[in-house]
């Protein structure tokens, strides 16, 4: 295995655990530990930790390792607050810009948003997830709205990964967030901007309360690489 090679499989390893919530907010990463538990050099692993820290997953600790990144109820408050006032500006003139294409596509997202819950797939159900936002603000034509919306949605999916209750959802009950999606679709069917954006702002605060609400729950595991 090449030197790339390896450093892929540490930061997908690395990734996969924060994603499967095997690995917790708060959560100090030793690069001696990985090192010695994957048979591995520090230097891939070190590779691993600086494209984490540049993605938003991790803080680097000088001389030590990294830590999963561990924000604050005011972090996220502030984090999801800025995203939904720019979410609502992009979305402004959407229902002149919206296409049958893009509604359909929207349709088959939330679809696919119900299969990953049936299967526990949170790597997808984020990518899903983004993807059905990226569309609702692709019309939007203020590209420094637009680029910096784009920014705050892929913040805030950090912050998914790190506190959905994903794993402990039972999808044969009705699930929140494709429900509300599907909403969206329908208001944007019937150009009801007022509904829309009422909607979109619910969504999203509605997630912040969740998401501060789980922050005390959440406790380190043992360390999976000890």
């Amino acid at each position: 295995m090449g030197k790339q090679s390896i450093k892929a499989y540490v930061y997908q390893t690395l990734k996969n655990a924060i994603y499967e919530q095997k690995l917790l907010p708060g959560q100090k990463l030793i690069e001696n530990d990985i090192s010695n538990s994957l048979s591995i050099s520090r230097t891939p692993i070190r590779q691993a930790f600086a494209q984490l820290q540049k993605e938003g997953f991790l803080t680097l600790l000088p001389y030590k390792g990294a830590q999963v990144i561990n924000p604050s109820e005011d972090e996220i408050d502030e984090a999801f607050i800025h995203r939904k006032q720019l979410e609502l500006l992009a979305t402004q003139t959407i229902m002149t810009i919206i296409t049958p294409n893009d509604i359909a596509r929207l349709n088959e997202l939330v679809q696919l948003e119900r299969e990953t819950y049936k299967q526990k797939d949170l790597v997808t159900y984020i990518e899903v997830n983004k993807e059905f936002h990226y569309i609702l603000i692709k019309g939007c034509n203020n590209r420094f709205l637009k680029n910096h919306t784009l920014n705050m949605i892929n913040q805030t999916h950090i912050y998914l990964a790190l506190y959905d209750h994903f794993y402990h959802i039972n999808e044969k009950k009705d699930i929140r967030g494709p429900n509300e999606h599907q909403m969206l679709i329908e208001f944007l069917e019937q150009k009801e901007m007022k509904g829309f954006s009422q909607l979109l702002d619910k969504h999203i605060s509605t997630t912040i309360d969740e998401y501060k609400g789980r922050i005390n729950q959440f406790h380190q595991p043992s360390d999976l690489f000890s």
